[in-house]
C-alpha cells in the first residue's frame, strides 16, 4: 500500500510540474502578444491556445496579479507603468553614467583572467561588456542583446548563449529548455540585476520567467552579484527575485539607505559602492 501510494505522488508532482511549464509558454505568449498590439481580447485565445475560456481568465488574472499587466473589460491590456518589464533599448538608456561606474567597480572586484562569468540580461549587466578583459573570460548568458554586445566590443571572448524563448520585450532566452541548458552549467561568478531593492524583501523583479533563470544562474555559480543602481533603492517590483543571503555581494554608485545597508550586513552580504 505504501509503494502504490509513493506512486500516486510521484504522478501528482510530475504533473504539477507539467501544468506549470505549459502555464509559463502560455503566459510568454499572451505577453509577448501584448508587447506588439497592446491589447487583447480573450475571445480568440482559448481557441489559440487550444483551452477553454475559464482557463484564460485565469492567465489574465495571473498576470495582473504578477504586475506583468491589467485585465479590462472583456480583456487584457499591457501596462505602461514604471513596475512594467520595459524594453531592454528604453532602460539601456537610462542612467547610464551610473551604471557604467557600477560595471567598472565590479569587474575590478570580481573578475580575474580565466574566469567563467554568467551575465544575464539587464541593462546594468550588459555595461560590464566595454570594461571586460579583452581576453581569457567566458561569457555565460541568455541574453542576445548581451551576445551582440560582446561579439561587437570584445569579439575575441567566447560567448555560449542558452537557449529557449525569446522574449519580444527584453530580447531574453527564458523557459524550460533555458533552465535545462544553465543547470549543465558551472560559472566562477554571476552578475544579476533587478528592478528594485527594499529592506524587507530585497531584490524584486516584474516578469516571474525572468526570475526563474536569474536564480538559475545564481544556482550554478561560485558566487552571485547584484548590480543595481542607487535610485532602485526602496523600490518594491512585484515578485522577490531571489533572498539577498544568496548574494555574495552588492555593487551600486551610492551608498543605500540605512535600513538596506543593515539588513545586508546582518546577511553577510558586502556592499560596494563607487
Amino acid at each position: 500500500m505504501r509503494r502504490a501510494s509513493r506512486k500516486i505522488t510521484f504522478r501528482n508532482i510530475a504533473v504539477s510540474v507539467i501544468t506549470r511549464r505549459v502555464q509559463s509558454f502560455r503566459h510568454q505568449q499572451i505577453l509577448a502578444m501584448l508587447a506588439h498590439k497592446g491589447v487583447l481580447r480573450r475571445r480568440g485565445l482559448d481557441e489559440r491556445f487550444g483551452v477553454t475560456p475559464m482557463t484564460i481568465w485565469r492567465d489574465f488574472r495571473k498576470l495582473e496579479e504578477l504586475g506583468l499587466a491589467r485585465r479590462t473589460r472583456g480583456g487584457i491590456r499591457a501596462l505602461e507603468s514604471t513596475g512594467h518589464e520595459r524594453v531592454f533599448e528604453s532602460k539601456d538608456a537610462e542612467g547610464r553614467a551610473a551604471k557604467d561606474r557600477i560595471a567598472a567597480l565590479a569587474v575590478r572586484l570580481f573578475i580575474r583572467e580565466g574566469d567563467v562569468i554568467a551575465m544575464e540580461g539587464g541593462t546594468s549587466v550588459a555595461a560590464l561588456i566595454a570594461h571586460l578583459p579583452p581576453r581569457k573570460i567566458t561569457v555565460l548568458t541568455n541574453s542576445l542583446p548581451v551576445a551582440l554586445q560582446v561579439r561587437s566590443l570584445r569579439p575575441h571572448l567566447p560567448v555560449r548563449v542558452v537557449g529557449g524563448w525569446l522574449s519580444p520585450v527584453s530580447g531574453n532566452l527564458t523557459g524550460g529548455e533555458a533552465l535545462r541548458e544553465i543547470a549543465k552549467s558551472a560559472a566562477d561568478v554571476c552578475f544579476l540585476s533587478a528592478t528594485g531593492f527594499d529592506a524587507k524583501n530585497g531584490p524584486t523583479d516584474p516578469n516571474p520567467l525572468e526570475i526563474e533563470v536569474k536564480r538559475a544562474w545564481s544556482a550554478v555559480s561560485k558566487r552571485t552579484v547584484l548590480l543595481l543602481e542607487s535610485r532602485k533603492f526602496g523600490v518594491k517590483s512585484a515578485a522577490v527575485t531571489l533572498h539577498p543571503r544568496r548574494l555574495h555581494a552588492v555593487v551600486t554608485d551610492a551608498a543605500p539607505p540605512p535600513e538596506i545597508r543593515r539588513r545586508l550586513e546582518s546577511l553577510g552580504v558586502a556592499v560596494h559602492a563607487g
